[in-house]
């Protein structure tokens, strides 16, 4: 399980638990609304049997006052009043009960208000016909008792309006008692639901979380062994708490066991070598100022006293607690160092015989132009003035020593032209072609007109280069090109040019858009085999006897210098009878 997805699915943990709360605190909510509601209709059933209750309880209060009175007017006897004025408190409590409990009903209300009018007046009666018992005989015995059975007919009214609003509470009450079963059933279900679903979303992590433990052991013990192999180890610093943590192999890489000291700077920094001390300390100060670590190389002193180069880098992580961690990693590098001191040696050394050699070759090709003239001057004196005298066979050896004196003229002149070129200290500056080419032209001017050449130019450009190389260059290949021409054919040699980038041309290793000036060089003349394109640009290579075409192998080669001197490429492509293309790539910038 990587660290993303092992976020995704404690981010998911989360929402799932917010979801499963939210939705048994709605149901919870629900049940307990639903239970208020039932409550409430428990409570109203409960208040209309109360109603009825004390209802029926004034009637009885009041038969008891007839029942007392009754009983004082047959047998005269005074304690039989005892329930009379009993009755009258009572029916007062019943009353006052009354009025409360149907203080949310104005019907039962107004009701009321009538039943207590007829109670009133029927107490009324009775205290009249104690005044005066003759007269209760006579007028409000037979008032009394129509009083009486209207106070019957309001409570009957009462009663039936109450066993109204109770039959309709009843059906509530029973109709909320019926849901309370399926919401105490949902709850439960919901919450197992969650339950269920939680269990088997952090068996299936836990199941990850195991398999990524496995792997991540196998990935730290691949690191530790890559670690030893490519010999580097890993490190940390949190920067909030000050606390760092080493690879085993730090501790190999300072010649010791895996863990033996506490990571802590002071630690690490006895380590250090004395010199490097200074460096080392800024980087580290660095760190906590700049929170990042450039790449620095130092050396430390290993237990065993050997001396190590390193090289440690690091980059700012913030992890997800919000702490600032450097996290980097340190390189032994000693065979590195070793081996570009080596390198760096051999190429003082290289360097050093390169211009011995071409001091020697220079000074050697120098020092033989003076007793050459001297041979020159010497076989021109011989044939001037002594040549009658020699035999034939004399006459052909003082042929054959001009030749080869003219040939030994030549090759020196190009070897010196070669080594000129090898000299790279020559600044650049800005060179306009159709000039320079112009002066290559001139200078052949001769070989021109004795060969009969045509030599078309398109506009060349202004480029930075070292013009005494880049007129050479041209001169080389125009008199290659005429050197090569076809027997009883007049070389034509077109010179052609345009910019390019180097991805659009297959002749250039370069995939880039780097602009290049590309110059072409093409003739009418014997060509060569597709095969030797490359072995004419090699010093001293000839495709050809010296005796066909004149020439010592160098010229190309030159070219081939003076363009890499330049930054550039050169390439040839021919068939034979039928011409040679030589191309010359030059950058734009360098």
């Amino acid at each position: 399980m990587t660290s993303n997805s092992l976020h995704k699915s404690t981010l998911l943990l989360r929402i799932a638990f917010v979801i499963s709360l939210a939705v048994i605190l709605f149901t919870a909510s629900i049940s307990y609304k639903h239970i208020i509601t039932l409550n409430k209709s428990r409570a109203l059933v409960i208040h209309s049997y109360e109603v009825q209750i004390e209802l029926e309880r004034i009637i009885s209060y009041i038969k008891d006052a007839e029942t007392g009175y009754r009983g004082y007017l047959l047998y005269g006897d005074t304690s039989f009043l005892d329930s009379y004025t009993n009755s009258r408190e009572k029916v007062n409590n019943s009353f006052f009960n009354l009025k409360k409990l149907t203080e949310d009903n104005q019907s039962q209300q107004k009701k009321l208000k009538e039943l207590y009018h007829l109670i009133v007046l029927r107490y009324t009666y009775f205290n009249k016909s104690y005044e005066d018992k003759d007269l209760y005989k006579k007028y409000y015995e037979a008032n009394g008792k129509k009083v009486m059975d209207d106070i019957r007919s309001k409570v009957d009214e009462m009663t039936s309006l109450e066993n109204s609003i109770l039959k309709e509470r009843e059906y509530t009450f029973q109709d909320n008692v019926s849901y309370t079963p399926i919401y105490t059933l949902l709850v439960i279900f919901i919450t197992l639901l969650f339950m269920i679903l939680a269990y088997l979303k952090i068996n299936s992590d836990f199941n990850k979380i195991q398999l990524s433990n496995s792997r991540l052991k196998v990935s730290q013990e691949s690191l530790r062994q890559a670690e030893i192999l490519g010999n580097y180890s890993s490190w940390f610093w949190n920067l909030e708490k000050k606390e760092a943590q080493y690879s085993d192999n730090q501790f190999l890489m300072h010649g010791l066991e895996p863990q033996v000291f506490e990571a802590t700077q002071d630690s690490f920094l006895k380590f250090v070598h004395p010199d490097d001390l200074e460096i080392v300390t800024k980087a580290m100060e660095d760190i906590l100022t700049k929170e990042s670590l450039p790449t620095i190389n130092y050396r430390i002193i290993r237990n065993d006293d050997e001396m190590r180069h390193l090289r440690s880098v690091g980059k700012l992580f913030i992890n997800r607690f919000d702490e600032k961690i450097i996290i980097g990693t340190t390189q032994d590098i000693t065979s590195d160092v070793q081996k570009e001191q080596i390198l760096r040696q051999k190429n003082t050394d290289l360097e050093r015989s390169n211009k011995e050699l071409t001091e020697f070759n220079y000074a050697a090709s120098h020092d033989l132009q003076e007793p050459l003239r001297k041979i020159q001057t010497f076989i021109s004196r011989i044939d001037e003035k002594e040549k009658d005298n020699l035999s034939p066979l004399g006459k052909e050896y003082l042929d054959r020593i001009v030749v080869a004196a003219t040939r030994m003229r030549v090759l020196i002149d190009d070897l010196l032209q070669y080594s000129r070129t090898n000299k790279t200290e020559n600044s650049f500056e800005e060179v306009n072609l159709n000039e320079t080419a112009s002066a290559a032209v001139q200078e052949l001017s001769q070989l021109i007109e004795e060969t009969n050449a045509t030599i078309d130019f398109e506009e060349l450009p202004t480029i930075d280069g070292i013009p005494f190389q880049l007129r050479q260059l041209f001169i080389n290949l125009i008199n290659n090109s005429i050197k090569y021409k076809k027997l009883n054919c007049d070389p034509v040699i077109k010179v052609s040019y345009e910019k390019i980038k180097a991805k659009d041309d297959d002749l250039i290793d370069d995939n880039s858009n780097r602009i290049y000036h590309k110059i072409s060089v093409l003739d009418n003349g014997i060509g060569f085999q597709p095969d030797d394109s490359k072995k004419i640009f090699q010093l001293f290579n000839r495709l050809h006897a010296k005796d066909s075409y004149p020439g010592t192998g160098v010229g190309l080669a030159i070219c081939k210098k003076i363009v890499k001197n330049h930054y550039g490429f050169i390439c040839a492509h021919g068939q034979p009878d039928e011409g040679a293309l030589i191309t010359v790539y030059l950058p734009t910038e360098y």
